[in-house]
């Protein structure tokens, strides 16, 4: 893979966000209507506060927690992020390197869209098919 897609071309937007006062429970019942793996946990004044995911969930069910609890209670509050134009390389790289599966996408101060382990799983198959095939139509034509 030679970096050329961009976490741009494959992110999700809009962005799903929840309050940090909402139950573990609301959670996850927006992923599933959804059919999302994360959301971000913002304040009342908008402001990320951190993420949550399907696997947070899934520990909190396992380990017995209330799920009327607040979803602030089970959140990452440290936000990785990457900039849209970051290539997808780097962003796998980033995943891999801490050991997550979803990233915010930053543009300035503003989360502009969302990634996940399996976009970018996607995008990095799609692009050496593409390669592939390009080398193939180049070997044919010469």
């Amino acid at each position: 893979m030679n970096g050329k897609i961009t976490v741009k071309d494959v992110m999700s937007t809009p962005v799903e966000v929840i309050r940090d006062s909402a139950s573990i429970r609301e959670a996850a019942q927006r992923m599933i209507e959804s059919g999302i793996g994360s959301l971000i946990v913002i304040n009342d004044e908008g402001e990320a506060l951190g993420i949550v995911t399907e696997r947070d969930i899934v520990r909190a069910v396992a380990e017995g927690m209330d799920l009327d609890s607040p979803v602030s209670s089970l959140m990452s509050e440290e936000l990785l992020t990457v900039e849209p134009t970051t290539s997808v390389l780097k962003a796998l790289e980033m995943m891999k390197a801490h050991g997550v599966r979803h990233l915010p996408v930053v543009e300035g101060d503003e989360i502009v869209g969302l990634i996940s382990l399996r976009d970018l799983a996607f995008a990095a198959a799609t692009e050496m098919l593409i390669n592939r095939l390009l080398h193939t139509l180049k070997e044919e034509l010469e």
